[in-house]
């Protein structure tokens, strides 16, 4: 657009471009990202190459502890729902695309808690936890919410009723990738390339002496597990059993090794494992009680179900501001521990993608360890968080080795922006597109894990079997 080349050609200083030929330029080439270490502009990439961020990302590989920490934004891709900015009508096509009812009570109630029409989910779930909450402590069948005129009394049983529908909602928005939804391509026909080509990348791409990569998520949706298991990498989540499959958080001790069959002796390590931790929750994990058949104690139990089944006693920490509480109890608890032990440890780097910082509980774990352990390094990588589209745009490669505090740039007042202009060299930030999950999984080192293997095997095993089948029908 001439307007915005124009205004940026008036505020041509360097980093910045100064004429329309250099604005048309960059436009060809295509998406951009920006690359910040310690708050200085690194590499503001142009191509697909960033052989800057490549060669931090091979580094980082190489660390003793390698944690990753991955959040829905490396969903998003698969259709993973957002939780912010939702019209009331959003809300309600939430509620029906999961096959509820939105009822014209939820439709009054939606306008006289978010009148703006312009909520996030968090807010708008703790809100109306927190009126049926009054309601049952006043000891009362209805709470009145709004001020005025527009004060309005409303059953507890619907207040409670609609927030059930929008955890359900929300629950089954993350079975990814959802059946009709339209994805871009590539992932339209291959829906979990992008994760297989970052864990391979974290797993193969670090020498075999260093301990397992950790991979810690907030997400529901079990992308990460068909990733690896279309991979044929063998994983650790914490689960003990086959048929009864239980959260034995014990089992993170263990690892895996290759034997010699007939004595058993321990050969080597095997390749390609890691451990998984879901720190709130998964959607094929149900609470049970459980009593012992030797003392008939009852103890709670997470176990693990068909996903596909539809419940209410999903093991799942939904979007509310007393979802920190929540954390303090069995399982989240331990799992969150696991994770504070990862990041305090020596020579340990994170990768952070799709994660905005929106988990009280987590930036505590993660900003503390950056106060007292000197060895961690942390990548965090998200494309919208640090800049504006125009500034972004605006960038140029002479923007490079400068502070981006010195730019004449205006960054979003965001937790990520902050660690972007932090003057901490272990800090490193990636925006822009480059900063959207799909890329940095093309970014990630190792050859990309395409499906030819197993879809070649599957071929010859069908063409074998229909071979099979035509000598037994030519058999006289």
């Amino acid at each position: 657009d001439r307007r915005l080349r124009r205004d940026l050609h008036q505020r041509g200083q360097g980093g910045l471009m100064t004429t329309e030929s250099t604005a048309t330029e960059l436009e060809e080439v295509g998406p951009k990202g920006l690359f910040i270490v310690g708050g200085t502009v690194k590499e503001v990439i142009t191509n697909s190459e960033a052989r800057t961020v490549r060669d931090h990302l091979s580094s980082l590989l190489q660390v003793k502890n390698l944690v990753i920490l991955l959040d829905s934004g490396a969903s998003f891709h698969l259709g993973s729902p957002k939780t912010r900015n939702l019209t009331n009508q959003q809300v309600l096509d939430l509620i029906k695309d999961a096959g509820g009812e939105a009822r014209s009570e939820d439709e009054a109630l939606l306008a006289t808690i978010n009148p703006t029409d312009s909520g996030d989910l968090e807010k708008l779930l703790n809100g109306l936890q927190l009126a049926a909450s009054l309601a049952a402590q006043a000891g009362q069948d209805a709470v009145t919410i709004g001020s005025g005129a527009d004060a309005r009394s409303y059953p507890k049983e619907d207040v409670e009723g609609l927030r059930q529908r929008i955890n359900r909602a929300l629950a089954e928005a993350c079975r990814l990738p959802k059946a009709g939804k339209h994805l871009d391509a590539p992932y339209d026909v291959d829906p979990c390339l992008a994760h297989r080509t970052f864990l391979a990348g974290a797993v193969r791409s670090r020498r075999a002496n260093l301990p397992r990569p950790r991979v810690f998520t907030t997400n529901y949706d079990l992308v990460i597990e068909t990733a690896l298991d279309e991979l044929g990498y063998p994983y650790i989540d914490g689960f003990s059993g086959t048929v009864d499959r239980r959260l034995n958080l014990a089992f993170y001790g263990l690892d895996f090794h290759r034997v010699e069959m007939t004595t058993q002796s321990v050969l080597a390590r095997a390749e390609g494992a890691l451990y998984l931790h879901k720190v709130h929750g998964s959607l094929n994990w149900r609470s049970v009680s459980d009593r012992d058949r030797l003392t008939g104690l009852e103890s709670l139990e997470v176990k693990q179900r068909d996903a596909s089944t539809r419940d209410d006693e999903l093991v799942l920490i939904y979007p509310t501001s007393a979802k920190e509480g929540d954390t303090l109890a069995y399982p989240y608890s331990d799992l969150l521990r696991l994770l504070g032990d990862a990041v305090q440890q020596e020579d340990t780097a994170v990768i952070v993608a799709g994660y905005g910082f929106a988990d009280p509980h987590i930036n505590r774990l993660l900003l503390r360890s950056l106060a007292t352990n000197s060895a961690l390094n942390v990548l965090v990588a998200d494309p919208f968080a640090v800049l504006d589209d125009a500034d972004l745009a605006a960038l140029t490669p002479d923007a490079q080795q400068r502070q981006l505090d010195d730019l004449p740039l205006s960054a979003k007042q965001t937790a990520i922006a902050a660690l972007a202009k932090a003057g901490d060299s272990r800090i490193a930030v990636l925006t822009g597109e480059h900063g959207k999950f799909t890329e940095l999984a093309r970014l990630m080192p190792g050859p990309s894990p395409q499906r030819e293997t197993t879809t070649g095997v599957a071929t010859l095993i069908e063409a074998l079997e229909h071979a099979a089948r035509g000598s037994a029908h030519s058999i006289p």
